[in-house]
């Protein structure tokens, strides 16, 4: 018997998803205008779930994303590759815009997170 999600599939990296880029804009915003700050020096992941179907996107934001280890996005967490899985649940703990935790990166809202590669 097959069953039928509603998640999105999995694709390959997209580079111009509008709905992603405009949500990673209004992240950046909202995380200075807490004063804080994503101070690391390589990749940084936006990574944001949506809680309901358990379907996360993950987009990557400097020069070292051509090589970067993820797809855009995963059908559930237990797809989601271990060392990011890791450093998600490291800030999960933690209250949105509290400080960044420095070589992991900063929970941004309940459901999105800035990752550091």
């Amino acid at each position: 018997m097959s069953t039928t999600t509603n998640k999105p599939p999995v694709t390959s990296l997209r580079y111009y998803d509008f709905d992603i880029n405009l949500a990673m804009v209004k992240s950046i915003a909202e995380t200075l205008n807490n004063q804080n700050k994503l101070s690391h020096d390589g990749p940084i992941y936006y990574v944001k779930v949506n809680i309901d179907t358990d379907y996360w996107q993950v987009s990557c934001v400097g020069l070292e994303c051509v090589d970067t280890p993820y797809a855009s996005s995963y059908s559930s967490s237990e797809e989601l590759p271990e060392s990011l899985r890791d450093k998600i649940r490291r800030l999960s703990i933690l209250e949105p815009q509290t400080p960044e935790v420095a070589g992991v990166g900063l929970r941004v809202a309940h459901n999105t997170f800035w990752i550091y590669g």
